[in-house]
């Protein structure tokens, strides 16, 4: 009886572990603004990030039954630390109470990944709209992007992410370096 419970206890933890083993992991997001100073922005300026997207998964693995979704709750916290990194880095003061008003809505942020017995794609899409306020005056650009991985056998959740962490941090390299954002804002 007593080698029964234990035999019943063992399947019992082997299963648990096993469940716990398979189950979907959040994406967990570290960019980080590396370009250094590629404009010059002496104005400061607030800067909000809003998440727009109408589904909040940030990694989808196509093919699989039932699909996996991957969320990540602090998106617009994530990007936000990058942008401001980013606009610190090109002379902007980040204080709240700005005049130079810059919002940013992450409209879609996305990597869709396929798999098959032999490789692995993922294809990685953002879109971030840029508004920035300035008095009464309002300027509005979109900023998009995308990059594809590919690789054998199955995808390794660790460089899906290295992968939107690169997308990002190229976006956001993007909008500091654009010459009619950075006037908008310079004015």
């Amino acid at each position: 009886m007593a080698n029964l419970i234990k035999s019943l206890a063992a399947v019992g933890i082997v299963s648990l572990l096993s469940g716990c083993a398979s189950s979907p992991k959040a994406v967990i997001l570290n960019p980080s603004y590396s370009a250094g100073q590629v404009t010059t922005i002496n104005q400061p300026v607030s800067i909000e990030v809003e998440d727009l997207r109408t589904s909040k998964f940030t990694v989808k693995v196509l093919d699989k039954e039932p699909a996996v979704y991957l969320p990540d709750a602090n998106l617009p916290v994530t990007i936000s630390k990058l942008i401001n990194g980013a606009f610190k880095a090109n002379g902007a003061d980040i204080v709240t109470s700005a005049d130079v008003k810059i919002t940013v809505q992450v409209k879609q942020f996305l990597a869709l990944v396929s798999e098959t017995y032999t490789k692995h794609e993922s294809n990685a899409q953002a879109e971030f709209v840029v508004t920035v306020s300035k008095g009464k005056s309002t300027f509005v650009k979109s900023f998009t992007g995308t990059r594809k991985l590919t690789g054998s056998l199955k995808h390794d959740q660790a460089k899906v992410e290295g992968q939107l962490n690169v997308l990002a941090q190229q976006l956001v390299t993007h909008m500091v370096k654009d010459q009619e954002l950075t006037q908008f804002i310079s004015q």
